[in-house]
């Protein structure tokens, strides 16, 4: 069987203060291009579906059309699960009418429910359970599917006693699921969880495990079961989390903050595989804007590095150099930044979303791109570069926005 593995969509989600509505339209038009073009039999969304836990109605609208196109009209199962950004209970009441078209979205492992599906159909749910769902097809091959949503103690409805070990606790919440699976079946994880990949440097390891103490985090070992394939969610780049077990991440729909590793095109996985294994891997790109950060000494520079890179959005960062030796010779480098300078730049160059000016004399960064406040995002990066000199590692800043975003909304009872 195929499948397309997806993750991360954030539909409602900015880049700063920029609307990216309809670019997650179009990237979201061409997954169901690719599932269609591919004709999978299975698409695999492993969470972080919305931005927000109340999406607006025109971001529930765009999910649910793209799901209802990803099914094929119920010949394509398509199954979802809630990721820290999504509301369980909101995601799990579409079922109403969803399951309908084979589509199964799961926002607890307690409520999973199943369609009575047609039988002529390439592929239907057969039975169903705390944490999965089996799905048989007309080729004969029966699939078993171990869902884990976005797991906290709070979500899951459990206390945390003194001594609990996160790691433990999620093997236990997985284990309903993988406890299905039989040699005789293909076996799928999909899970919205923090890991760590394979090709990750030696600062970043250390970074992961060092907020492993303290954060939801989640070790390889925990994938070492009878999964052929575990599709997971929750970091934004298309990461191998262990290719000797098939464990990976496809990454965002879009790339939502400024760092080094967002200059890349973003993924789909397509998926071949079968009772006996994985037959292949495919990185499927998406047509996205690319997102550069530069920094530069001068307005002049500014506008060079914009007509050098006018498809990609950008953020410039001015550190204005104002103790220049022979400022006579250097009238581009002048110290003296004005208004009418950067509505220059913002005229003229589109694609412009946050510049920043930092000034040798203040020590301090004045955001022109924000409405009223700095964004969490800048706050996070002035923070770091405050306290350490550097700017944050991409991975930790894009871990801290995601537990911000969840800390805002729940909290681990004890």
């Amino acid at each position: 069987m195929r499948i397309l593995h997806t993750a991360d969509w954030h539909i409602g989600a900015k880049t700063d203060d920029l609307d990216r509505f309809q670019e997650q339209k179009s990237a979201l038009k061409q997954i169901i291009d690719i599932a269609d073009k591919n004709q999978v039999d299975m698409v695999l969304i492993a969470g972080d579906i919305y931005e927000n836990l109340v999406p607006s109605a025109e971001d529930e609208e765009l999910f649910y059309n793209t799901i209802v196109e990803l099914s094929r009209g119920g010949e394509c199962a398509v199954v979802a699960i809630a990721g820290n950004h999504d509301d369980p209970r909101r995601l799990a009441n579409a079922n109403i009418f969803a399951d309908k078209f084979g589509i199964y979205l799961v926002g607890h492992i307690d409520n999973i429910r199943i369609d009575k599906a047609s039988k002529d159909r390439n592929i239907v749910a057969t039975r169903c359970g705390k944490g999965f769902i089996e799905f048989h097809t007309k080729q004969g091959e029966d699939v078993v599917l171990a869902l884990l949503p976005y797991p906290s103690y709070y979500r899951y409805k459990e206390i945390r006693k003194d001594g609990d070990d996160f790691a433990t606790k999620v093997n236990e919440w997985l284990s309903n699921g993988t406890s299905q699976f039989r040699d005789d079946t293909i076996n799928i994880t999909m899970a919205h969880v923090m890991s760590y990949g394979v090709d990750m440097s030696d600062e970043d390891f250390m970074s992961y495990t060092t907020l492993s103490t303290t954060f939801a985090y989640v070790d390889q070992k925990t994938f070492q079961n009878k999964a052929h394939y575990t599709a997971l969610g929750h970091v934004h780049n298309t990461l191998a989390v262990s290719k000797d077990n098939n464990v990976y991440y496809s990454g965002a729909l879009l790339n939502y903050f400024f760092s080094a590793r967002n200059d890349e095109p973003t993924n789909v996985l397509i998926v071949d595989l079968d009772k006996d294994g994985v037959k292949s891997i495919k990185k499927e790109p998406l047509e996205v804007k690319l997102l550069k950060k530069f920094t530069v000494e001068s307005v002049v520079d500014a506008h060079k590095v914009l007509d050098e890179n006018p498809d990609c959005l950008a953020k410039v960062v001015i550190e204005n150099v104002d103790n220049l030796d022979s400022p006579e010779e250097n009238k581009e480098y002048s110290p003296y930044i004005t208004m009418s300078d950067l509505k220059a730049l913002r005229k003229n160059h589109p694609n412009l979303v946050t510049l920043s000016v930092i000034t040798n004399q203040a020590k301090a960064t004045v955001n022109i791109a924000s409405k009223k406040d700095l964004t969490s995002a800048e706050i996070f990066d002035h923070f770091v570069k405050a306290k350490l000199g550097t700017e944050p590692e991409p991975d930790v800043k894009e871990l801290f926005l995601s537990l911000m975003s969840e800390g805002l909304y729940e909290t681990d009872k004890d």
